[in-house]
């Protein structure tokens, strides 16, 4: 998957575990959605970092 899915859904499973932490009482599921959304958060956002990195300059015009 590329950065653009795993940012979204990173924030998706965030904001579910930060609703059933201050909602429920289902403290073990929400902190395993914490965790997760986290980590896919992370994954995420190092992807974009990995798809920026490698496009920082404009190659030189061929010939020169």
């Amino acid at each position: 998957m590329t950065a653009g899915v795993w940012r979204p859904l990173g924030f998706l499973l965030l904001m579910l575990g930060f609703g059933l932490r201050l909602d429920s009482e289902w403290l073990g599921v929400a902190n395993a959605l914490l965790g997760f959304g986290a980590v896919a958060g992370g994954a995420g956002l190092w992807g974009l970092r990995r798809e920026a990195a490698g496009s920082a300059f404009v190659p030189p015009a061929p010939g020169r």
